[in-house]
């Protein structure tokens, strides 16, 4: 029997095969996938907002088909059917004859989204729900011609790609495709809409603050998101959902994601790793436990823009930081980086650990990166 995981860690680099993704399938699978499957773009939420969603759908029994990234334990995380287990293994054959035959060889990310769209195919289901990696318009599941795109929000990440400003990024996410006839968008400024109206202006746009009748919370962003899958089940499906269902969907948590795992003393796990993230997460912090003093453990990614991130943590004081070892989580950020940027600033910090985090008797909240995230898990969970 083929090791799976072993498999796909062989192509962990390679996802640069963008153009000759589509062959993978007949134009009659690429026809179906592009009337089926929904995009989810945006610079944070789209993996909450993409869960939501599966859930609601399960909830009204369509048979729907969940890809996301990253996992937080095991790869398969990023691929969920509410109607069959996945056998990933079945399509190991036709991945690597697709490579023999284009002489190329398919990163990760490109393997397992091949085989999401291979399933959804072979299963017949009637939704496949796809949040999106990297940006869209060069991203590898811009391989599809989506009709019907979500735009959570625009923020600051992975500028080097993008572009620098917000208004580049944007222009990146939307063109995802070319063909969208459907777009619900999540918190966008008023400029940005203007843009983006001007950019798809024979789409139907729908605006989650002009739009919203679920009308939930504002101050939480977890709500927010709740109401952003629903308002796209709305406009998008022209599914009516009932009160029990958003009741349902209120209570489902998504790992990772303003995750509280203990309330005695309060610890939260968060996978915010971009200055948008963290103004999203400690403005709901502000809202629901203003008066709580918080250890904050942040691990980055490496590449990540770390500057305005610890100026904006050193500003707040209601916390106190704790920056996270050197080889604690995969592709993690040398901590000298982080540590110098505060000493010269004269920023109090302490170096610590994911351990310490978890056997804390303090208020805490462990964030920075999903992979640290699931170093947690994998251990303590």
């Amino acid at each position: 029997m083929i090791d799976f995981e072993k498999f796909l860690i062989d192509r962990i680099n390679n996802n640069k095969n963008l153009e000759k993704l589509g062959s993978f399938f007949t134009e009659h699978e690429l026809s179906q996938l592009s009337d089926k499957a929904i995009s989810i773009v945006g610079t944070n939420a789209k993996t909450s907002t993409a869960n939501y969603i599966y859930q609601v759908l399960s909830e009204l029994g369509i048979k729907t088909l969940l890809f996301t990234s990253p996992h937080l334990i095991s790869y398969d995380e990023r691929i969920q059917s509410n109607q069959h287990i996945i056998n990933h293994s079945q399509y190991v054959d036709q991945i690597k004859d697709f490579e023999n035959k284009n002489n190329i060889n398919l990163g990760y990310f490109e393997t397992l989204f091949l085989i999401a769209c291979k399933t959804f195919i072979d299963e017949k289901l009637d939704v496949l729900i796809v949040e999106a990696g990297i940006g869209g318009r060069l991203d590898t599941t811009s391989m599809i011609d989506y009709k019907k795109v979500i735009l959570t929000n625009i923020g600051f990440d992975h500028q080097e790609i993008l572009g620098e400003t917000l208004e580049d990024i944007l222009y990146e996410k939307i063109k995802i495709s070319n063909k969208i006839e459907n777009l619900v968008c999540g918190d966008i400024s008023i400029e940005h809409k203007e843009l983006i109206s001007k950019e798809l202006k024979d789409t139907s746009i729908s605006f989650l603050d002009e739009n919203n009748k679920f009308k939930s919370n504002k101050e939480d962003f977890r709500l927010r998101n709740i109401d952003l899958a629903l308002l796209s089940v709305d406009k998008i499906l022209g599914k009516e959902i009932s009160t029990t269902t958003i009741s349902k969907i209120k209570e489902y948590k998504v790992e990772g994601r303003f995750e509280i795992i203990d309330n005695n003393p309060l610890k939260i796990l968060d996978g915010a790793h971009n200055i948008s993230g963290f103004e999203t997460l400690f403005g709901n912090l502000d809202n629901l436990y203003k008066d709580i003093q918080f250890d904050c453990y942040i691990g980055l990614k490496e590449g990540k823009k770390f500057q305005k991130i610890l100026d904006f943590l050193s500003e707040k004081e209601n916390i106190s930081i704790k920056i996270i070892e050197d080889n604690s989580f995969y592709n993690q950020m040398s901590s000298k980086y982080l540590t110098s940027y505060l000493e010269e600033r004269n920023i109090y910090f302490d170096l610590s650990t994911i351990k310490k985090f978890h056997l804390s008797k303090q208020c805490c909240i462990l964030l920075g990166s999903l992979y640290l995230i699931g170093e947690y898990k994998k251990e303590f969970k």
